[in-house]
């Protein structure tokens, strides 16, 4: 029913009933709605990057969302199922992926790796210190030397025997016995001066190490390594990397990350800092439209309107179609026939 015909039958209440059916009809029903919307987004988008950003919204209100926002009851209750549950999702997807993680680098992308990771002063010095600092490094440490001392102290004793007058003229009869007791006495006097040098010299040791390694940190063996290693993480698959992220892990990872939320709106200096963000953002925008603070420069460029208007529409549909939507524009259209009215009056 069109418009033009309600106004020839019935009561005014039953007209205006049927002029609230058609609205609703006329909004969200048949293709014709569907592609006045599509049509509004693009519009909405060239307007938008045409108008200044000052006039699309203003910074005292952009803070009090801020403010608004940064609550820890509210942050601890958007972390809690939002982390968990999305990064379970994904954590189930990536750990049927064992395809290599490589195939999403085309080979241009690997010479520009390749280049980023020889460039000079990639690595801070402080991150190698801290790889060779503290108890496991130590004892990493004290492990491969005791080892190494302990095999080459089997080695010296006999060394030395050998080249003394004893092992010249032969291990025979009782020099050879002679010699026997003085390389197990040596060998069994020796492992304790391994242990108390280890105990003594370790830290020395691995500043030293720490010393050398920054040294040659940008050496081509420095590169190499480097460059072998980000190899080896994408020849192997999202399933392979991810082996060990069971659910357990992943319960754990999100209560960090609601004990840290909680505690990151708790921080008195965030209000602050937030705002000196607001206040670089806005400085940036300052005088400028919204395309010229986005800095695009062709207007001729859009996001894919079509797709984002039918993957919103089913959303706006819904809204409004809701019966609080309906009770608005039911108010709406009886204004608008009581204005009408007393205007032709």
């Amino acid at each position: 029913m069109s418009p033009a015909s309600v106004s020839l039958v019935g009561t005014d209440s039953e007209r205006r009933a049927v002029l609230k059916v058609w609205l609703r009809q006329r909004l969200i029903e048949g293709k014709r709605p569907r592609q006045e919307w599509r049509e509004l987004l693009e519009a909405t988008w060239d307007h938008l990057l045409a108008t200044e950003v000052c006039e699309l919204v203003h910074e005292d209100s952009v803070k009090a969302l801020a403010e608004r926002l940064i609550d820890a009851a509210l942050l601890t209750e958007l972390s809690r199922p939002t982390v968990v549950h999305i990064a379970k999702a994904v954590l189930d997807e990536l750990r049927q992926d064992r395809a290599p993680i490589d195939r999403f680098l085309p080979e241009g992308a690997h010479a520009k790796l390749e280049a980023a990771l020889a460039r000079p002063g990639l690595v801070h010095p402080d991150w190698v210190r801290a790889m060779f600092r503290g108890e496991a490094a130590e004892a990493v440490l004290n492990d491969a030397l005791y080892r190494a001392l302990k095999d080459f102290s089997t080695i010296l004793p006999r060394l030395m025997v050998k080249i003394s007058p004893v092992g010249r003229f032969g291990m025979l009869g009782s020099a050879g016995m002679f010699a026997e007791r003085l390389i197990g006495e040596l060998e069994k006097r020796i492992e304790p001066e391994i242990r108390s040098f280890l105990s003594e010299s370790s830290d020395r040791i691995l500043r030293h190490a720490a010393d050398f390694t920054i040294s040659k940190i940008d050496d081509p063996a420095s590169i190499e390594f480097r460059a072998n290693f980000v190899r080896f993480v994408l020849s192997k698959s999202p399933a392979f990397l991810l082996g060990a992220a069971d659910d357990e892990l992943m319960a754990d990872i999100g209560a960090v990350v609601e004990l840290s939320a909680r505690h990151v709106a708790e921080m008195p200096e965030l209000v602050a800092e937030v705002h000196r963000w607001i206040d670089r953002g806005f400085g940036h925008a300052a005088g400028k439209t919204l395309a010229e603070a986005l800095e695009i420069e062709s207007r001729e460029l859009r996001p894919p309107i079509d797709a984002i208007a039918d993957a919103t529409w089913p959303a706006f549909a819904a809204v409004l179609g809701s019966p609080q939507a309906q009770v608005w524009m039911d108010r709406l259209l009886d204004e608008l026939i009581d204005e009408y009215e007393r205007v032709n009056t």
